[in-house]
């Protein structure tokens, strides 16, 4: 499915845009937020929400955990944080981006562990591969910086780079970088190719659904669902940052940014 997505959806790059359709909306969570970056759905089917409280002062972001329903179970479950803005979970290692660091967590304890001191100008989303290998975005450099878990740090190659690289995702060997346009690397020989058609642009959230199904947000826009053929789904408040995907729960997670709310939306497959 991911092959025939890939070369399905470069073949036409000029797909016209689709019609918006209603977004079937389950829950929204409002009260607990100041400016909410990421959710991240956990394997107990909680969700974790990144909170950057105004991006220029230190020590004011936090991250909130919710339950299956948006009920609060913790609103600031870790508290101090700079500006956290990407999350992944890989076994037992919360890794969440903040201030050009990497802050590991023990989950499901939140004891941190260690932190990883980034060479970027705006470290902004994170992937991570079973081998250790962080893949980050730098918005500021239209870059994307692997660090070996060995903490050796090199860049990905590109031509012309990955402009506005924001959202990440690593599914396998293929890794998806949003920015500008939506790139797909193959790590196995590090070969970019563009997927996704023109007027796709701006992504900030990209989550893939058990059939190859890509989902993607361009910020501050509805949810868009690339598969052989292009859904969007918009609604009242709906308006993306870097959101998630619940598949044992059936819900997209979107983080409403300025808006202060988390709106779950269903997605029947």
């Amino acid at each position: 499915m991911i092959s025939a997505l890939f070369f399905a959806l470069a073949g036409d790059l000029s797909v016209d845009t689709p019609q918006q359709l209603s977004a079937d909306i389950a829950w929204i969570a409002e009260n607990e937020f100041c400016e909410p970056e990421t959710v991240l759905p956990l394997p107990d089917d909680t969700l974790l929400v990144s909170n950057v409280c105004d991006f220029r002062t230190e020590g004011d972001g936090y991250l909130t955990l919710l339950a299956a329903n948006g009920d609060v179970i913790e609103a600031r479950r870790v508290d101090g944080l700079d500006s956290p803005l990407g999350m992944t979970l890989v076994d037992d290692k919360l890794y969440v981006v903040d201030n050009n660091t990497v802050k590991i967590f023990h989950w499901p304890s939140y004891q941190q562990q260690s932190t990883v001191a980034l060479q970027t100008a705006v470290a902004n989303d994170i992937a991570v591969a079973d081998d250790g290998t962080m893949y980050i975005t730098d918005t500021s450099r239209g870059e994307v910086a692997r660090v070996s878990p060995s903490q050796e740090h090199t860049l990905l190659e590109n031509t012309g780079g990955f402009a506005g690289a924001n959202g990440i995702h690593i599914y396998g060997d293929e890794l998806y970088v949003g920015g500008e346009t939506l790139w797909r690397v193959d790590l196995a020989d590090d070969s970019v190719g563009v997927i996704g058609p023109e007027w796709l642009t701006d992504i900030d959230g990209i989550e893939m659904e058990r059939d190859g199904t890509l989902q993607v947000t361009p910020v501050g826009g509805p949810l868009i669902r690339l598969a052989e053929d292009v859904e969007m789904y918009s609604g009242e408040g709906v308006s993306s940052a870097n959101h998630g995907y619940a598949e044992s729960l059936g819900l997209v997670l979107i983080p409403t940014g300025f808006d202060n709310a988390v709106i779950a939306i269903r997605v029947h497959e």
